[in-house]
């Protein structure tokens, strides 16, 4: 693997558990989460003034990848209200890159090396063994983590669309900045179902989510998807879920959670999962 798109994707996961911890962070999640996602658009109109909207035939790929994202968003901040950040998050991230590899697997046969199936295992299944752990944490109910595998799910859908839609553009910026406008809009319809407080109150009340947070956010995937141009997405995506550590670093630090043996062990086994894919 290129060393530019290692460093590139890890500080792309540092980003992505940077916005989650401000999410879970905040007493009213679905604030939080409006803040962050409505905080993309800036930057998204800005990108798509200067690089111009994807191509025709990549529509498709940006109006699913819009309602994947959106269930990924509903699932994830429901899961938020069961459990804390080092609960729910790792059990939300563990199973996309496997099921990313399997699927590359089967329909492309050949396009991973052995080392990069290794590597993706490694850092996987140490993620997952956290997550099934944590489904047997007395603080920590059936229904948290039900909401976190669907979340689960969304991630690794999207992921391979938004690959496959930003190859068909050959620009992340372009094919992200389609996509998180068309998102916006429906996450303002759902918010306006549920939470019909919260367009209103986003930037007044949470202006540091909404700035911080909703760049932080827009950086990650598009650094994400620009790594899958050039790297099989379930690489990239392995790389990106060792977010799990920053998460779990930064619910410790600062939402005061408690570190464990566990997390320590699960931290060295992600290390070197690593390891394996930069030999990749």
């Amino acid at each position: 693997m290129e060393i530019s798109v290692f460093f590139v994707v890890l500080g792309a996961a540092f980003l992505h558990a940077f916005w989650n911890f401000l999410v879970r962070g905040t007493e009213d999640k679905a604030l939080g989460m409006a803040a962050v996602m409505f905080g993309h658009l800036p930057l998204a109109v800005v990108g798509l003034l200067y690089v111009g909207l994807p191509s025709l035939e990549s529509l498709p790929y940006v109006m699913v990848s819009a309602v994947l994202h959106l269930g990924y968003q509903v699932f994830l901040l429901n899961a938020y209200k069961f459990g804390e950040l080092t609960q729910i998050y790792p059990v939300a991230r563990s199973a996309s890159p496997m099921l990313i590899t399997l699927f590359t697997m089967f329909t492309v046969p050949g396009v991973l090396k052995p080392m990069e199936v290794i590597g993706v295992v490694v850092v996987s299944g140490a993620i997952m063994t956290y997550g099934i752990i944590q489904y047997r944490h007395k603080d920590i109910g059936v229904t948290g983590i039900a909401l976190a595998f669907v979340a689960g799910f969304f991630i690794a859908s999207y992921s391979i669309v938004d690959a496959s839609g930003a190859r068909i553009t050959q620009s992340a910026i372009s094919f992200y900045g389609a996509s998180t406008t068309v998102n916006a809009g429906l996450l303002a319809f759902y918010m306006s179902m549920f939470h019909p407080t919260v367009l209103g109150r986003m930037y007044r009340d949470a202006p540091r989510t909404f700035i911080i947070g909703g760049n932080a956010s827009y950086f990650a995937y598009v650094a994400v998807l620009w790594a899958c141009l050039s790297t099989p997405v379930a690489v990239v995506s392995s790389l990106r879920e060792t977010s799990v550590l920053f998460a779990v670093g930064l619910g410790v630090v600062f939402l005061k959670e408690k570190i464990t043996w566990l997390k320590i062990g699960i931290t060295m086994a992600i290390f070197l999962g690593l390891i394996v894919l930069r030999m990749a």
